[in-house]
């Protein structure tokens, strides 16, 4: 509560522990309490018998993250419990009773931020377990923690880097997606950039007119089990405000598909203001963080030393800077006068005269920020069609020949007159009639070639 300014949160997250609860009732009375959904999902197979587990877990778990409203999930619920037997099973009635701060079709009109569990905090205990444990003594712990603690805040100037100096590669023609790729953070726009390529695949149609209210909905042109199902939208004509029944603007903080159908309907080119939440946003941390009077605090000893002087000035720059960065006239005012401060304080000597400066023109060139965009995409090596070897082109053909018998099916290494060595002798082995006297064999001689060597058997 003190570091966030006396201000509680709008949600907590949390698992069913009665002291935590009881705490956070006490303490943050105007704090939203919602349990890990996780944390109660995975006590089904504790709590439920084996088998029934088995049949109905993918039942139920469909029935909870698919119900958009609390009657639709109290009917599908209670059918599903008659249909197996549960309705008297007191874990299952327990959960059913504080089915409001657990269930997604209670719960999802608050804002947080896309979370459902506590996962965040696991992911943070696990952090740290990788550079703390218990056996660490204080001194250790401190310098360990400390080491954490850099390496998170490179892990965000580094995430700080790539928002202010890569930009994403619009994929579309879409105004909107162009407007807002210079606005959200990178991880965001690539979220937003989605429902913009999906919301050329529904179609809106107005269902009902109210005095102060029209509601139209909103469908894929493809339908069928595996697709969104309809979605309503209610549009307020008096504060020209419209909102989904997926409520995933409300509880992630960017504008779904099914609004930005909508609103390309009604031929609105970029996103209104009201859409964009600031904490998504590229200047989300512009701003004073610590107290604008700080400097007070400090007395004339801490001017002596030359961190005190630092951390004086540092924080005074970034309070003008952070509010000059938010237009191009006082970001060029700025820069301008930033260069005749520097110029004044270099002929500052240590005695603190003042020499006669030249003043210089802030319009003087400066250079360009230059903006690095995502590489396009190319074939990676080894996709599509290998060009093969004329080895492979011909084993791929089956037929083969055999150099030394001429008969296909083999080659010479497995050729039958090779390996049989019973018949080498007569294979190589001159034939004649020896019961010719005119035939010594010299015109009958067998001349076998055999690899790239010539064999002459004669008299």
């Amino acid at each position: 509560m003190e570091s966030n300014s006396n201000q509680a949160p709008r949600i907590i997250i949390t698992d069913q522990d009665a002291a935590i609860a009881k705490g956070i009732s006490i303490v943050m009375p105007s704090t939203f309490h919602r349990f890990c959904i996780w944390h109660i999902l995975n006590k089904f197979s504790e709590k439920i018998n084996a088998m029934v587990y088995n049949e109905q877990y993918h039942l139920l778990v469909r029935i909870i993250k698919n119900s958009e409203f609390p009657a639709e999930f109290e009917e599908r619920w209670n059918e599903a419990m008659s249909n197996t037997g549960l309705q008297c099973h007191e874990w299952l009635q327990t959960m059913y009773d504080i089915r409001g701060r657990w269930v997604p079709a209670y719960v999802k009109h608050i804002f947080s931020a896309g979370m459902s569990s506590s996962q965040r905090s696991e992911s943070g205990h696990s952090f740290l377990k990788k550079y703390v444990n218990k056996k660490n003594s204080l001194m250790a712990f401190i310098t360990r923690f400390n080491r954490a603690l850099s390496h998170q805040r490179h892990e965000e100037l580094v995430a700080n880097h790539v928002d202010l100096n890569e930009q994403p590669r619009v994929t579309s023609s879409v105004m909107m997606e162009s407007q807002m790729v210079k606005i959200y953070t990178k991880k965001v726009f690539l979220l937003f950039q989605n429902e913009v390529v999906k919301s050329n695949l529904y179609i809106c149609s107005k269902k009902e007119t109210f005095s102060n209210m029209k509601t139209y909905v909103v469908q894929r042109l493809e339908h069928g089990p595996n697709f969104d199902r309809p979605r309503e939208l209610q549009y307020y004509t008096d504060t020209d405000f419209v909102s989904c029944s997926c409520r995933t603007f409300d509880f992630e903080g960017y504008p779904c598909r099914h609004m930005i159908c909508f609103l390309k309907k009604k031929q609105v080119l970029l996103l209104p203001e009201k859409y964009i939440l600031r904490r998504w946003t590229k200047n989300a941390k512009i701003g004073s963080v610590c107290e604008t009077n700080a400097s007070t605090y400090m007395d004339d000893s801490s001017l002596q030393s030359l961190m005190g002087r630092h951390g004086m000035l540092s924080q005074k720059a970034q309070v003008l800077v952070d509010d000059a960065a938010l237009t191009d006239a006082r970001s060029t005012f700025l820069l301008g006068e930033f260069e005749m401060l520097n110029l004044r304080v270099k002929e500052i000597d240590d005695g603190g005269n003042v020499g006669k400066i030249k003043a210089k023109s802030s319009s003087q060139s400066r250079e360009v920020q230059q903006v690095i965009e995502d590489p396009t995409g190319v074939r990676a090596k080894g996709c599509g069609k290998r060009l093969r070897s004329s080895k492979e082109k011909a084993m791929s053909k089956g037929i083969r020949q055999c150099s030394v018998c001429g008969v296909n099916g083999h080659d010479k290494r497995t050729c039958p007159k090779l390996t049989d060595r019973s018949n080498v002798g007569n294979f190589y082995e001159p034939q004649y009639d020896y019961d010719d006297p005119q035939d010594d064999g010299r015109d009958d001689a067998t001349f076998t070639s055999i690899a790239s060597s010539t064999f002459y058997f004669g008299m």
